[in-house]
């Protein structure tokens, strides 16, 4: 489960990065008319785009720290409990293989 954690976490990460990369491509395609709205739109444009910028790194980072701090959790519970968790896998298969069997008639 958490290598496809992991896996959906980079798409999601990498969807938003394109976002940011074609959000910017059209604020330097815009047409810049003279006007002071448009001047005015495109410096306003311009700021939200940089503070995405900033939270999609803010947020990518905490992603980052979460993941391992769980990941981290989880292996010195491992360490601590081994058979709590031998437990936990075995009764975590027991109910996988039962919904298996009930999906399959």
């Amino acid at each position: 489960m958490s290598q496809r954690y992991e896996t959906e976490r980079a798409v999601l990460m990498d969807d938003v990065k394109q976002v940011l990369k074609d959000a910017e491509v059209l604020y330097k395609a815009a047409v810049d008319d003279g006007t002071q709205e448009g001047k005015i739109l495109k410096e306003k444009l311009k700021a939200q785009l940089t503070k995405a910028q900033e939270q999609y790194a803010q947020l990518e980072s905490t992603v980052v720290e979460k993941t391992r701090e769980a990941a981290s959790s989880t292996n010195d519970w491992v360490h601590e409990k081994p058979y709590h968790a031998m437990g936990v896998a075995a009764v975590a298969g027991l109910l996988f293989g039962a919904f298996l069997s009930r999906c399959g008639r």
